[in-house]
């Protein structure tokens, strides 16, 4: 029996084996699931803690919303109430935008937008009270443009792919402000219409719009409760059909802001934090337009976050952006839209060009654009509302005008162009004075910080990628070269004639000569009239007479400095062209150059499809403006109605106030709290020192490259300011010094003046934006 037992346990047959490989399976079975399990509790607690990092934490500590008692609108041509029919067609009419920038296939929905919970609770993400924490600014009540009550710019539009309405964010959004006015213990909200906004829309930064909508989406897509609720109100009487096909766009969509190239934090493209009230606006577009809708290898740092730019009268500058880079209105807006997420399909998925009849169709109304500019014409500055911000004093603002027009008017102007040169640069616009030319101050000269306008020219990239040629740009830049070239030489034509006979000389045989010259605008081709140039450059003393035209601003012009221009637009003029078109290079393109011919490209492909004519092109396009690029390492000087109600102040908003833009450089705040709507009167702008046991916003540093606050400087010596009057045109000021220390009072008084600064001419009082529906 001993022996058998013995041998009965050792003796392993198929059965016992089995059981034992069972057993063995079952364990290693189960060391696995707890290992998963491990595992699963460690995701689950990474993201519960990235969570209250990422979300929780930084959603508590964005400042609360503002207090408000009432809110009022200044009647800036569209009358003071909140849903008059200009203010509500800027706000809301959608221009084809989408996010995340430019999704072809994965747009936000806008009635995901408008349902979406918090991550961490059951409220609105879009409710009102919600996105005024972040600054946008919401009106009081919902109106029939804005149904669903969201904040000023924020639009829909109907994507036929799609068969839904997706959210589109309009310039309204960045180019609408408001100051709150505290007075006998209330606030006061005053809107300032096409002023500057006070939300970091653009902002990556934990806690910001972008990082908190997106991480709503994905708490929605993985909370089955959470998705029924929102499923339940995005499908409507259908649910709980289409579930599955709302989870899976609701995935591709969260994939679509993950993977975006521009917003790769570990790209770094956006190093200097941008915070309340600015973005890196032409940095940004040129990273959207040639990034994400192109090649990777395009993506560039952008190092130069500006304020979002004041827009009343832009319509009558020649020259618009910080850096005087575009003149066209249309070629303005449609790189706007392209730079919130309008949608320019440029290659196929495998990053092959496509077709070239489809090239360049995107998603831009271009209607609706103009339906905006149009609006925008008729928006007049803010004037001081004395009620609310105090009465002026009279005497001290009178003192200040003469400081202003000694001091200041030589670069603000405005300059109206005279007759003749409005002709030529915007032939659309016959009302006199309509036309405001703009100089650009070379940053050696004004001394402010010089990052955006060198990033500007520095940068370079690749259109090659979709199929862009040299002889394709030079066949769409030659005509707008060419027929600027014959504007310029028939107004310089007219300026010598009309110049000649001021100074008593005779013209000679000036004036047949434009009787004969042919009407650039007239022509379907512009074409380069060379006979009518060489009888020109003749009567002028023929080329042996042309000297280089002098760099004097055009306002300072005497006649020979017009005979030369002239001459040099004759003589030079199509050689200029040739050299031009020449250095064009499709795989190392400028920012201004790339963004002009996109603009160009896409311009002409909506024109052909939709058969315009000529004459409406010229209405749509603004005044029959050409798209022409302007490169200049400067800033324009724009004129300052109005500029009271535009903090902070210089291009990247570095300067709090009015008063400290007057105080030599190493006076001003090198560190201050940006993200406080409550109005200085005294000083001019937001109060930029935190309230009591409150520091909550973007604390602006001053020493980053980017946000340095220099420039722009009175502090001019007598001996100075002596070799400049001896030397005029020549900047004898030392680098960023424009004008002579200021005493406090003569602080004050020009602080005074510009709360009632007028730019004159008015716009006529018979001007209505043109009808391009004909």
């Amino acid at each position: 029996m001993a022996r058998r037992s013995a041998y009965s346990q050792s003796y392993r047959g198929p059965w016992r084996r089995s059981t034992d490989s069972g057993r063995g399976f079952f364990s290693r079975l189960g060391l696995w699931l707890k290992r998963l399990l491990v595992l699963a509790l460690l995701v689950g607690t990474l993201a519960v803690l990235g969570f209250v990092l990422f979300v929780a934490i930084p959603v508590n500590s964005i400042p609360e919303r503002e207090r408000v008692d009432a809110s009022v609108f200044l009647d800036q041509g569209w009358g003071s109430a909140g849903d008059s029919a200009e203010r509500q067609t800027y706000y809301y009419t959608p221009q084809g935008s989408s996010l995340p920038q430019g999704a072809l296939v994965t747009p936000l929905r806008y009635s995901w937008f408008v349902n979406l919970e918090m991550p961490l609770d059951e409220r609105r993400f879009a409710d009102p009270e919600h996105m005024r924490r972040y600054r946008f600014i919401v009106d009081a009540q919902p109106s029939a443009a804005n149904p669903d009550h969201l904040p000023v710019g924020f639009a829909r539009h109907y994507d036929s792919a799609l068969g839904q309405q997706v959210l589109d964010i309009t310039c309204a959004a960045c180019h609408s402000g408001e100051i709150h006015a505290l007075k006998d213990g209330k606030v006061t909200a005053i809107r300032i219409d096409g002023g500057q906004a006070m939300h970091a829309f653009t902002s990556m930064q934990r806690g910001a719009f972008g990082p908190t909508l997106v991480a709503s989406m994905v708490a929605t897509w993985a909370n089955p409760w959470k998705f029924d609720r929102f499923a339940e109100k995005v499908i409507g009487p259908r649910y709980p059909e289409g579930k599955t096909a709302l989870r899976g766009e609701l995935w591709d969509t969260i994939k679509a802001f993950a993977t975006q190239g521009q917003n790769d934090p570990f790209r770094h493209l956006y190093p200097v934090t941008e915070g309340y009230g600015r973005t890196d606006a032409l940095g940004r577009i040129a990273n959207t337009v040639f990034g994400d809708h192109l090649k990777a290898s395009n993506y560039q740092e952008a190092t130069a976050p500006v304020s979002y730019p004041y827009v009343w009268n832009i319509w009558k500058f020649d020259w618009v952006q910080y850096n005087g880079s575009v003149s066209q209105p249309l070629a303005r807006n449609i790189g706007e839209a392209l730079g919130v997420g309008a949608v320019l399909r440029l290659t196929d998925p495998y990053g092959n060009p496509i077709p070239a009849e489809q090239r360049f169709d995107s998603s831009v109304i271009i209607e609706n654009l103009n339906a905006i500019e149009h609006t925008l014409q008729k928006l007049t500055p803010p004037r001081w509302p004395e009620e609310l911000l105090g009465a002026i004093d009279q005497p001290l603002a009178a003192r200040g005008k003469v400081l202003f027009e000694t001091h200041c008017q030589g670069c603000h102007g405005p300059h109206p162009a005279d007759a003749a040169e409005q002709q030529a640069t915007a032939p659309g616009k016959p009302w006199p004075g309509t036309q405001w030319k703009i100089e650009v101050i070379p940053v050696e000269h004004i001394g402010t910080d010089p990052s955006e306008a060198n990033g500007f020219l520095s940068r370079r990239y690749d259109l090659s990628a979709a199929g862009l040629t040299r002889e394709e740009v030079e066949r769409v830049l030659r005509p707008q070269l060419t027929r600027q070239l014959a504007r310029d030489a028939r107004w310089y034509l007219k300026a010598v004639i009309d110049a000649r006979i001021a100074e008593a000389q005779a013209p000679g045989n000036l004036p047949a000569l434009l009787e004969s010259y042919p009407d650039p605008d007239a022509q379907a081709e512009a074409s380069i009239p060379q006979a009518a140039f060489q009888a020109i450059a003749a009567e002028l003393g023929g080329a042996a007479a042309l000297k280089p035209p002098a760099d004097a601003p055009a306002w300072q012009c005497d006649l020979d400095y017009k005979t030369q221009r002239l001459l040099h637009a004759v003589s030079k003029g199509s050689t200029d062209i040739d050299i031009q078109l020449q250095g064009i290079d499709v795989a190392s393109l400028s920012e201004g150059q790339g963004l002009n011919i996109l603009g160009l490209m896409i311009k002409a492909k909506y024109f052909k499809d939709n058969h315009v004519s000529r004459a409406r092109q010229q209405c749509l396009e603004g005044f029959g403006t050409l798209d022409l690029p302007q490169q200049i390492a400067g800033y324009k000087p724009r004129p300052l109605e109005g500029v009271w109600a535009t903090p902070p102040f210089l291009h990247n908003g570095s300067v709090p106030n009015l008063y400290q833009m007057l105080l030599p450089p190493e006076q001003r705040s090198a560190r201050f709290l940006v993200g406080n709507r409550m109005f200085d009167a005294k000083h001019v702008g937001y109060v930029s020192e935190p309230a009591a046991g409150n520091s909550e916003g973007f604390w602006f540093d001053t020493s980053i490259e980017g946000n340095h606050n220099s420039g722009h400087a009175f502090t001019a010596t007598a001996q100075q300011l002596a070799d400049a009057k001896a030397d005029p045109a020549g900047h004898a000021l030392p680098s960023g010094v424009i004008g002579p220390l200021l005493s406090d009072k003569e602080r004050y008084a020009i602080i005074e003046y510009l709360k009632v600064h007028r730019d004159l001419p008015d716009t006529p009082t018979d001007f209505s934006p043109p009808d391009c529906t004909l």
